[in-house]
């Protein structure tokens, strides 16, 4: 597993399989989408990429909100 902390950073894959969210946790809600994310590269031969947001956007659209 590679991490990348800023998009410049991030190198091209080859067909790429790509979701994004706030993962903010790993439920079985995660799990699940993580599972076929996987199957759909295994299927094209490509590469698995998550896309994931801190601060998470709440946190931009209404700075005053504390909840997660």
């Amino acid at each position: 597993m590679k991490i990348y902390y800023q998009i410049d950073d991030f190198t091209p894959v080859k067909n790429a399989v790509v979701t994004s969210g706030t993962f903010d946790g790993v439920h079985q809600g995660h799990q699940k989408i993580l599972a076929r994310l996987r199957e759909a590269a295994q299927r094209t031969l490509g590469e698995t990429v998550v896309i994931t947001y801190w601060p998470h956007p709440r946190f931009i659209l209404n700075p005053g909100d504390t909840s997660l």
